[in-house]
């Protein structure tokens, strides 16, 4: 069994995230990333915007025409392409849902909630409709998006992007089984996130890892790190570790592994993953993290604020500043300020 370094690891997942040569178009990534986490969506976007190439998709509204945002693995809000999700809703059927229990605790009917859901959406509405024809009752029924993500884990209504709205759908048919579903699931998971653990897929998937069968990992290649056995498929060979990345908040590489240790250091994994579950946007210098970074979205305005530990280069001044520009291209808002801050 071949040992792995940091470094070979890193220049893997970097890679195949799409982070040194991007992917063509968004119908190649989704599937691939087997969704975006999204619950923060412009950050959700600019993980998308990171992993794509922006000149074939310079229109975000096409861009997005066949994505759904929906909820699935770890029972969070992600950018899917149909198929990927209703594989995920199947693969995670079993999984026992916040959301009943929610309802009890509030001596809320949800059989009654849903199938009034339901007749409200025989025809697709705007999300913001909705709201104001539920009025007071919203706060409860959707608190933490519960009636959303109870009925879109079964396989029965998804959001579509707007620019300043979300389009909710019901699906009515039933999802067919995919043959080989487990396999086929994991082998993806390793093929985009890989070199990575059996503890790291149970992570994404949020399962108990002794659910990962054996036989769904034979035609996965297998090596070594610290001990650990780790798995991979589609081994890139000309991988490498770019000198700029700038991870959005949730970003895949943030939230797809139990490990965190090869991405960040230990005494700085506290200023990433914080308490109440956030989750930093990072900017990464040669695959070592050297700071964050917040935007901030005020109508057609963006700005960026960059705080690192130490002073970027002017290279990689420039660098940051153009995916930056990019993004705010792509979304169609106007940059007010990037700065750069010494914490």
């Amino acid at each position: 069994m071949r040992s792995l370094t940091r470094e070979e690891i890193l220049s893997q997942r970097l890679t195949k995230n799409g982070l040194t040569q991007p992917f063509t178009h968004l119908h190649h990534l989704l599937p691939a990333a087997l969704g975006i986490q999204s619950q923060y969506l412009h950050h959700g976007l600019f993980n998308i915007a990171s992993r794509i190439d922006l000149s074939n998709n310079q229109d975000i509204s096409n861009c997005l025409s066949d994505a759904i945002l929906a909820w699935g693995q770890r029972q969070t809000y992600h950018f899917y392409d149909k198929e990927t999700w209703q594989k995920m809703c199947h693969f995670l059927a079993e999984e026992r849902l916040w959301v009943p229990s929610y309802f009890d605790s509030e001596n809320l009917d949800l059989a009654a909630a849903s199938q009034d859901l339901k007749k409200r959406l025989n025809q697709p509405r705007l999300r913001s409709q909705l709201v104001q024809d539920y009025g007071a009752a919203w706060s409860k029924l959707f608190l933490w998006s519960a009636l959303f993500l109870y009925h879109s884990r079964q396989g029965q209504l998804y959001h579509r992007w707007l620019p300043h709205d979300r389009m909710v759908e019901w699906q009515s048919e039933a999802l067919p089984v995919p043959e080989n579903l487990s396999k086929e699931l994991l082998e993806s998971y390793f093929s985009f996130y890989g070199p990575a653990s059996l503890a790291d897929a149970a992570h994404f998937f949020g399962i108990r890892q002794h659910k990962i069968a054996p036989s769904d990992l034979v035609d996965l290649d297998v090596f070594e790190y610290q001990g650990k056995t780790y798995y991979a498929k589609d081994w890139q060979d000309n991988a490498k570790i770019p000198e700029v990345v700038l991870l959005g908040k949730f970003d895949p590489l943030l939230v797809s592994y139990k490990h965190k240790d090869i991405l960040i250091d230990p005494n700085q994994q506290s200023s990433v993953w914080k308490k109440a579950g956030q989750i930093s946007a990072l900017i990464l210098i040669r695959g070592k993290m050297r700071g964050t970074w917040t935007m901030s979205v005020n109508g057609q305005n963006i700005s960026f604020k960059v705080v690192t530990n130490q002073k970027l280069s002017q290279r990689q001044q420039a660098r940051t500043r153009r995916i930056f520009r990019d993004y705010a291209r792509w979304i169609h808002k106007t940059i007010k300020i990037i700065s750069f801050e010494l914490a």
